[in-house]
């Protein structure tokens, strides 16, 4: 009777168990589900939810077949809803990860890209700020990195909207130290302006703003008491 008992245990653990090794074989592993559940959160623009789905799998799929491309979007999707300090690690930490990956030129764009947007202080109210000091890291870092970019991946597909932003971004700058340049002046710091302005056009060339510097240099010369070299100032207006 026991061994009857037994018998019929055994044979229901091993039915069991058959059912369950079926359904894990059917049943869609999680990662795949989160992966999907993102692509159709990024479709439908929602880049919110694509986060959260992203991060889950970066978070519990570390070493996952879908891993890497999932943290590739979560750049992206960081980007989208404006989190660029998220996006701009999201694409440092994707370099890091992956350098031989097929998209690693993205990575490298979007971070150039995103670094820009993290400096508030450029796009900011400038009656806010004390000009002679305003802090233009975050677009000198962004110019670096797209430099760097363009001289990697030069036939990327992201090259033109990276020569864009750069261009943006020199005249961003320049304008920047010149708003400095001037405050100085306003001070009667006319070396300091000059200084300023003299940086600007050594080491920011080809900008919009080469005209202007060459005005202040020539106020402050005046305001020391070197007309000859205002005048020399002057001819150089003339060229530009």
């Amino acid at each position: 009777m026991m061994n009857n008992k037994l018998l019929i245990a055994t044979i229901f653990i091993l039915l069991l168990s058959g059912c369950a090794s079926k359904d894990d074989e059917e049943r869609e592993p999680a990662e795949v589900i989160l992966y999907n559940l993102a692509q159709d959160r990024i479709n439908a623009q929602n880049f919110v939810g694509a986060v959260e789905s992203l991060s889950r799998i970066e978070r519990f799929y570390p070493f996952g077949v879908y891993a890497e491309q999932a943290r590739a979007d979560l750049i992206y999707a960081h980007y989208m809803t404006g989190d660029y300090d998220s996006a701009y690690a999201s694409s440092e930490k994707f370099i890091r990860l992956y350098p031989r990956n097929t998209n690693i030129d993205y990575a490298y764009f979007m971070r150039g890209m995103t670094g820009y947007y993290q400096d508030d202080g450029i796009i900011g109210n400038v009656f806010s700020l004390e000009l002679a000091k305003r802090d233009v890291s975050g677009a000198m870092q962004s110019y670096a990195d797209l430099t760097e970019y363009i001289i990697r991946f030069p036939e990327s597909e992201y090259i033109d909207p990276a020569r864009e932003r750069l261009i943006f971004l020199r005249n961003l700058i320049a304008s920047s130290e010149l708003d400095g340049a001037e405050y100085y002046l306003k001070r009667g710091a006319y070396v300091a302006a000059l200084n300023r302005a003299n940086y600007v056009l050594k080491n920011i060339p080809n900008s919009t703003e080469n005209y202007r510097a060459l005005e202040i240099m020539k106020d402050a010369y005046e305001k020391l008491g070197y007309p000859e070299y205002a005048e020399k100032i002057i001819e150089l207006q003339e060229v530009n």
